[in-house]
């Protein structure tokens, strides 16, 4: 008869005991007893590192295993103490299973809750904005308008600056368009046809390098998706307030608001936010 150890017992700070039972011939084994539930330390936000602390056992294990968990499945590659919050991991539900192995004992997992991810930062501001189309543009408006979203709501956006983006129907604080490249200077003789442009509360995104980003980006092999992304961060960081920057040393991250369709000067491609401009007032 299994023992009862194979039942869940309530660690001391809420943490799950579970002894692994591999095999019939493992079945007898004793569990090991936990002295100090395993944990962790750090603060469940984007961009932080939490760090697992192994608890105390009885008797002192010989191997300590770990796994974060998100939304109770492993995250492939995340088994050592330090864990680096990643972009998927906000506003989902962390855990950590902790495996104790020693000879003569069954291995005994702990499960620690560690509870939902955060932004880097709360919410300080929010733009209403509305999508708009000019011109012959083609299909796809329902994909400008999803990816978009997406690029305001990632935690490596203008999001971790604290602004949150909320599309409305029509008005809002921002006008985000998608238009026809020989129609971008219609909105300013500031404008080119070739590029994407801001205008007061008009984000344009010209259709054609949304399609196709440029000839910079592709040469260094980058994506299309990446090019969405920071196509749509840069113009949006004009409405923000911030100007165009450079490049600030060969081999570095490029920041978002240079004008990375045209080239880098060195830098490395880059679709979201540097720190930098992340903690620019």
């Amino acid at each position: 008869m299994r023992r009862l150890l194979l039942g869940l017992v309530l660690a001391l700070t809420g943490a799950l005991v579970i002894p692994a039972a591999p095999g019939a011939a493992r079945d007898e084994l004793p569990a090991l007893s936990v002295v100090k539930a395993p944990s962790y330390d750090g603060v469940r936000r984007f961009g932080r590192t939490l760090v697992a602390a192994p608890g105390r056992w009885s008797p002192a294990p010989a191997k300590v295993r770990y796994q974060w968990l998100r939304d109770g499945v492993p995250i492939e590659g995340a088994d050592r103490r330090r864990y680096e919050i990643r972009p998927a991991d906000v506003e989902h539900r962390l855990r950590l299973q902790v495996t104790a192995s020693a000879p003569g004992y069954a291995d005994t997992v702990t499960l620690v809750k560690v509870g939902r991810v955060k932004h880097r930062v709360d919410v300080r501001r929010t733009v209403r904005y509305s999508v708009r189309v000019k011109g012959r543009v083609g299909g796809g408006v329902e994909v400008f308008t999803a990816q978009a979203q997406q690029t305001f709501d990632d935690p490596r956006g203008w999001r971790g600056k604290g602004v949150r983006f909320v599309r409305v129907r029509n008005g809002g604080a921002m006008t985000l368009w998608l238009s026809e490249a020989r129609l971008v200077p219609s909105f300013s003789s500031g404008c080119s046809a070739q590029w994407s442009c801001r205008v007061g509360r008009n984000v344009i995104i010209n259709v054609q390098r949304w399609r196709h980003a440029s000839p910079a980006w592709n040469a260094a092999k980058r994506s299309l998706r990446d090019y969405r992304h920071m196509v749509v961060n840069h113009e949006t960081g004009h409405f923000l307030g911030y100007g165009h920057s450079s490049c600030p040393g060969r081999g570095q991250l490029a920041p978002v608001m240079m004008q990375q369709s045209k080239g880098t000067q060195g830098c490395r491609f880059n679709p979201w936010p540097t720190q930098r401009e992340l903690r620019r007032r």
